[in-house]
């Protein structure tokens, strides 16, 4: 056989071989979704369906806006999500909470959703900011102010950055499934810069969140034990339509934050509330929190992974029920 042709027959193997890996971990994504997909699924409807709530549009400073959407009426719980999501996020809390007497309101962060990102881009402290502008544009009092995973960040952000505006409309906070600082750290200055550089030439993702099986099986990780498929289903659309340069430079501005030190400040009651299979903000981010935060609570959700507004829906909505009894007693 000549060198040549054999050249030719190598290539061919390997060419064979990789279609075959890559058949095998197709075969192995669709079989996985399928697992998940095949639970009786008693929420699909109303999870999937489409979010159509009245809303607001409030302009920011830096030429942005902020697109709200609320429900019901009684003392006002602020919604606020996490990156690269959306104020669907919280679907099943506006009939639920609304039912329970409240007046439900959803931010959708500055560039997710339907707002729109000022010139100032992304930023922790442009995150408090947009939250203290809610706050005041629609008059807001009494108020309990959700924040999860980077939601959480603006609601630690907003109450260091406002304190006047916290003390003045805010009753208390709840933290859900979020970190005060990301494991970069500020003093890893080298690394942090590194990492946004690679950040910046990051592909853009939205082709793989298309994908039914591979991004369904990407937002499963997002999740504890035996989640619904319509849960994890809701994630991976949310994932998909956000956005390419938000997806980047919203995660990319969580890079070496550190607030561990301002949170002394906070004196509002707090409650922080993170599942014990949480893989993105394990419950190491929720203790420090609450070691940072005197008098805080911590409520550690077993089994739960980082969707808890989600999958433990009900629970959720009894422990938020019940702190905003407390406080406003």
């Amino acid at each position: 056989m000549s060198r040549l042709a054999s050249i030719g027959k190598g290539a061919a193997y390997t060419g064979g071989a990789i279609a075959a890996i890559g058949g095998a971990l197709y075969a192995a994504e669709v079989l996985a979704a399928r697992r998940v997909r095949r639970r009786d699924d008693p929420h699909a409807v109303d999870i999937l369906a489409p979010v159509i709530l009245p809303g607001h549009t409030l302009r920011t400073a830096d030429g942005g806006s902020i697109n709200v959407v609320e429900t019901g009426n009684g003392p006002p719980i602020v919604l606020v999500h996490g990156v690269t999501l959306s104020m669907r996020t919280w679907v099943r809390q506006f009939p639920a909470l609304s039912a329970r007497g409240f007046r439900v309101i959803a931010v959708d962060q500055r560039g997710h959703g339907a707002s729109i990102a000022g010139d100032s881009g992304h930023g922790v402290e442009h995150i408090g900011d947009d939250l203290a502008l809610v706050l005041r544009e629609l008059d807001l009092r009494d108020a309990i102010l959700i924040g999860h995973s980077m939601g959480g960040i603006a609601v630690q952000s907003f109450a260091i950055r406002h304190p006047d505006v916290a003390r003045e409309r805010v009753r208390g906070l709840i933290l859900l499934s979020t970190l005060c600082r990301t494991p970069v750290g500020s003093r890893s200055t080298q690394l942090r810069d590194a990492i946004e550089h690679v950040t910046r030439r990051a592909p853009d993702s939205t082709r793989l969140w298309k994908t039914k099986n591979l991004g369904f099986l990407l937002a499963r990780i997002g999740f504890g034990r035996e989640p619904y498929a319509s849960e994890v289903e809701l994630v991976r659309q949310m994932l998909r339509d956000c956005p390419h340069d938000t997806r980047v430079a919203a995660t990319r501005s969580l890079i070496g934050i550190d607030l561990t030190d301002a949170l002394a400040a906070i004196s509002h009651p707090t409650l922080v509330v993170c599942g014990t299979a949480d893989a993105i903000t394990p419950p190491f981010h929720a203790r420090q929190i609450h070691e940072a935060i005197a008098g805080s609570r911590l409520e550690l959700v077993e089994g739960a992974g980082h969707m808890i507004m989600l999958e433990r829906a009900e629970l959720l909505h009894g422990l938020i029920h019940d702190f905003a009894r407390e406080v406003a007693g």
